[in-house]
């Protein structure tokens, strides 16, 4: 049940900037506003349940057309909508339904149909920052954002916590490799996850790899060729789950994907590699997160989806040292707690 009242978040498909929206949503978290989180049905799917979540409402398997979505508000009639993802769909619909509180890019338009809003485009900082300053202009009466871990719905935080005890993993500490990649280009080369999995068996760590379907699978497939004793889950878990089961690892090792801002959200350390993307537009942001480059390329953040290089230096001659120095502070060093 969907209360009237609530303050709806349009969700976008992609989860990276999904996490990246609920982290600018951090002030209202913080004030006790019922949130329900409005997308398609794999993104929301994380929220549904979570803290500070009091419902989600997915899209149909069919594009949802405006005035659908208009009808859809009205029903519900929220007390605010926060539209962060750059369509104008949302934003017109809120306007349609008469939406008393309208939050959102005012790109391309957007600003006619809302009622606070700034330009998320033509910056060159980072785009939470972005988002927190759009959320800061729509509820002024809100406090400054503050770290806030993201923990999923109970029941997925319960199916893992099973599924670690039949996997002998209960109790014993693990390091997860998040090695989705919606670009083939940010994809961290096999040689180096192959390196830092057998070093991370030898200091006597397990190793969960998470990802989503097609080439994660087949990426997983070959690393577990070559270092049978990892715990292989790509293509297999629902977005909560795998949010479970980083925020039960002692850090991550990812490149830039949704589930390296996941797993920096939930609060863990993150060491993130960076190659064809920008770091300061789109690094993981949470308490503790490394950010590693081959530095020196002429072609770093070329934005590519497939590297015309044959070799794909960028994200096959990082350092390993490099990267198992960075993971080994993380271990040695706590996690900060969250008050």
């Amino acid at each position: 049940m969907i209360p009237a009242g609530a303050h709806w978040i349009r969700m976008p498909r992609f989860v990276g900037d999904a996490v990246m929206m609920h982290q600018a949503a951090a002030p209202l978290i913080a004030a006790g506003l019922p949130l329900v989180a409005w997308g398609p049905a794999a993104t929301v799917e994380l929220f549904d349940g979570a803290e500070g979540y009091v419902g989600a409402v997915a899209d149909p398997p069919k594009k949802m057309g405006l005035l659908e979505a208009a009808r859809l508000l009205r029903t519900h009639r929220p007390a605010s909508l926060l539209a962060l993802s750059k369509s104008l769909r949302a934003p017109a619909a809120a306007f349609l339904a008469r939406v008393p509180r309208r939050v959102g890019c005012g790109d391309g338009g957007g600003s006619l149909l809302l009622t606070a809003s700034l330009k998320y485009w033509g910056r060159d900082d980072h785009s939470l920052d972005r988002y927190r300053d759009i959320v800061r202009q729509g509820y002024p009466e809100l406090g400054p954002p503050a770290f806030m871990p993201f923990r999923p719905r109970a029941a997925s935080v319960e199916a893992v916590a099973a599924a670690r005890r039949d996997q002998g993993l209960d109790g014993q500490p693990y390091l997860a490799f998040a090695i989705g990649a919606a670009a083939g280009a940010k994809r961290l080369g096999l040689d180096l996850l192959v390196d830092q999995a057998r070093r991370a068996l030898a200091a006597g760590f397990r190793i969960v790899v998470l990802g989503g379907p097609g080439d994660d699978v087949i990426w997983a497939g070959r690393l577990k060729e070559q270092v049978p004793e990892v715990l292989d889950l790509t293509a297999r878990l629902p977005w909560s789950q795998s949010a479970a089961w980083l925020a039960g690892a002692r850090a991550v090792l990812a490149n830039d994907s949704g589930l390296a801002h996941l797993a920096a959200a939930c609060g863990v350390p993150v060491v993130a590699v960076f190659g064809p993307t920008i770091p300061r537009h789109t690094a993981p942001r949470g308490q503790v997160v490394t950010v590693l480059r081959k530095e020196g390329l002429a072609c770093l953040e070329c934005q590519h989806w497939h590297c015309p290089l044959p070799d794909h230096p960028c994200m096959t001659q990082v350092s390993p040292e490099a990267i198992w120095a960075a993971l080994e502070a993380h271990l040695a060093t706590p996690v900060p707690e969250v008050p």
